[in-house]
């Protein structure tokens, strides 16, 4: 079998956001630090800058150049929302896009079969034009069009399991039939999007599937509704790589989060998305991560996850 990969750098702790902000450098380093004690037959993955023509394959040109702006004039935050930037943040952002670009590439070209790449900062909220919820540039929804239009795919399903909704990745991809998006993230929860109702449009209605789950619940009720909607739904769509937006915010105790689920939650998640891909997909799965900020916590379900990606 092939082996896996994993990608972490401590160049992602030059992303400062500032005092008792919860997406630190603080939680990353805890993270780091525990994937730094796993296995040696984990492949330690490099990393890079991704190009200003890989950042627009999902992001329109002026909102690059907004983020190069606000960061050079060393402003606190972006422009167009709730996230925070010192004069790294451009860099790192690439840095993390990077990243993720490369996995993927190891995969295409057969030299691992799934990765997991602990960047930041996270990705999901960000839309073609707007940074928000922490978020700079979308690294899955750059390296789903990559996909595309570098490798040749046409059918590539993303999976986001986060507290919240990833709002800019299915804004990107709502009227696109190329790309499956799914989502489990708690209801009536920032950023307020990521109804059931909500399935996309014009041609890429019904490529989107919301499940969001009731405040409190455990993962034995995200798991069930995986089982019951996403899994047929995305055997349908017979994805030819599948990306994961992998928060770890639903796991009790997160302080952002009101879900309840344990690491084996995210192992179980983690086990059905291979095996969904083992049908499709020739196993061929990059995950990037997105929220979770009990430090602790985060660094003890991404190992979990990391652990059932080498199943």
């Amino acid at each position: 079998m092939k082996p896996i990969g994993v990608h972490y750098d401590s160049c992602y702790e030059r992303h400062d956001t500032g005092h008792a902000h919860p997406e630190s450098a603080a939680r990353y380093r805890v993270l780091r630090e525990a994937l730094e004690e796993l296995p040696e037959d984990i492949v330690r993955l490099p990393g890079r800058k991704a190009t200003v023509a890989e950042v627009v394959l999902a992001h329109e040109p002026y909102y690059h150049d907004l983020v190069y702006r606000d960061v050079i004039s060393c402003a606190d935050q972006l422009r167009t929302g709730d996230t925070a930037i010192c004069e790294e943040s451009y860099d790192v952002a690439l840095e993390a896009t990077g990243a993720v670009l490369e996995a993927v590439d190891a995969v295409m070209r057969g030299e691992i079969v799934r990765a997991f790449c602990a960047v930041r900062p996270p990705g999901h909220h960000a839309t073609a034009s707007r940074g928000m919820g922490f978020c700079i540039f979308n690294q899955v929804a750059i390296a789903a069009n990559y996909l595309r239009r570098v490798h040749g795919l046409q059918r590539i399903a993303i999976v986001d399991w986060d507290v919240h909704h990833g709002n800019g990745t299915e804004a990107i991809f709502e009227a696109d039939p190329g790309v499956f998006y799914v989502s489990l993230h708690e209801a009536n929860m920032y950023p307020y999007t990521g109804h059931a109702g909500d399935r996309g449009s014009g041609a890429g209605e019904g490529f989107t599937l919301n499940l969001p789950l009731p405040h409190g619940s455990n993962g034995a009720v995200a798991l069930a509704a995986w089982d019951e909607y996403a899994a047929p739904a995305l055997d349908a769509f017979k994805p030819e790589f599948v990306l994961i937006s992998a928060g770890f915010d639903a796991r009790k105790d997160d302080p952002l989060g009101g879900l309840r689920w344990e690491d084996e939650t995210f192992a179980e998640f983690t086990r059905r998305v291979v095996s969904l891909a083992e049908a499709h997909a020739h196993g061929r799965v990059v995950s990037s991560l997105e929220g979770g900020y009990n430090p602790p916590g985060l660094a003890s379900a991404a190992v979990g996850h990391l652990r059932a990606l080498k199943e």
